[in-house]
């Protein structure tokens, strides 16, 4: 007797386990769903900002059937593991930079001088361009669907001493630039001039402060504000690359919600997405004065001058960026840029 009706209480757990549902499953009247969110940046940041807003707006217009749970600040992992959780499932969705390790076209969006203004970045990086259809068949093969790039700002350079003829990529420099360890931005410097030197992130204001570089590239107007407007003098529009996070969720979680749940989902991170471009100009536009009102030299160069230092940069490193990223993603940005 006593097996029996231990028998039946299992049961009872297994069936009430089965209808509260879970992460990733059917959003319906068996309750709602939680999706598990990682963001990389911080909640002040404006990306951890709008997946906020895009949590508010699935919750509202699901009445309340798709939660997004999110974890901001990298709560979850490096931005490598939580690409490779999310490609498995055991984290159903993402905002953060793309990882390159399972294919390095997914990368793409960090190539220097892809584009060199606002108006060109939304031209490869938005809805609908090769560029991101590219990517969205990368995600699809890796068990993920891509919900669109969040763009964060223009990379620039800093300097504690003048640099001369910066708009003039033919021009030597004498300043030393630290780059990331990141082939690609270490050539981009080197074919404009520049000696170059890889430091560690951790290590790069202490370099700056005590003249192990001269100067750096690869940070916003707002982080050389925030971070470093103590040991730079100047800041060089130069606009080579632009910081960006990507949205992401695993393919079998997205497939689990009803077709007008994934519509809800897929379309409030569109609108925050494409939202993005005009909030990274005004950050950067802020910034930049932030800079200027603390005593830092800004220094604009001409679309002309960025023009002259964008085709030196893809005459000079392209052909080598694009052994590694391959020919598919080399199609998809001369598509985007009318070289076809």
């Amino acid at each position: 007797m006593k097996k029996i009706v231990a028998l039946m209480l299992s049961l009872i757990m297994v069936l009430s386990f089965t209808a509260c549902g879970g992460n990733g499953g059917s959003a319906d009247s068996d309750g709602p769903v939680t999706i598990k969110v990682a963001v990389q940046q911080n909640e002040d940041h404006e990306t951890c900002k709008a997946v906020r807003r895009i949590a508010e707006k699935v919750e509202a217009e699901t009445d309340g059937n798709v939660v997004l749970d999110i974890y901001s600040d990298s709560a979850l992992g490096d931005y490598t593991a939580v690409f490779d959780e999310v490609r498995m499932g055991t984290i159903d969705m993402a905002v953060q930079s793309f990882s390159g390790e399972y294919d390095p076209a997914f990368e793409i969006g960090y190539l220097p001088y892809l584009f060199t203004n606002y108006d060109e970045a939304a031209n490869v990086l938005s809805e609908g361009s090769n560029t991101y259809q590219m990517i969205e068949k990368k995600c699809d093969e890796n068990n993920m669907v891509f919900m669109g790039y969040f763009v964060e700002g223009f990379v620039q350079v800093a300097s504690k001493e003048f640099v001369d003829n910066m708009g003039d990529p033919n021009a030597k420099k004498t300043a030393l630039m630290r780059c990331p360890a990141i082939e690609s931005g270490r050539l981009a410097m080197e074919c404009q001039g520049f000696p170059t030197v890889t430091i560690p992130y951790a290590d790069l204001y202490t370099s700056l402060e005590t003249g192990v570089c001269d100067g750096w590239m690869g940070g916003t107007a707002e982080l050389n504000y925030v971070g470093f407007r103590d040991v730079i003098k100047y800041l060089y529009v130069v606009n080579q690359q632009m910081e960006n996070n990507a949205a992401m969720i695993n393919k079998d979680v997205f497939n689990s919600l009803s077709p007008e749940y994934q519509d809800v989902l897929k379309n409030a991170v569109l609108e925050e997405a494409a939202a993005s471009f005009d909030r990274a100009k005004t950050t950067d536009d802020t910034n930049i004065q932030l800079l200027k009102d603390y005593g830092i030299e800004v220094v604009d160069l001409s679309q002309d001058e960025l023009n002259a230092l964008a085709d030196q940069v893809r005459t000079k490193t392209w052909d080598k960026d694009f052994e590694m990223y391959g020919d598919d993603a080399k199609a998809a940005v001369y598509a985007d840029m009318g070289w076809e």
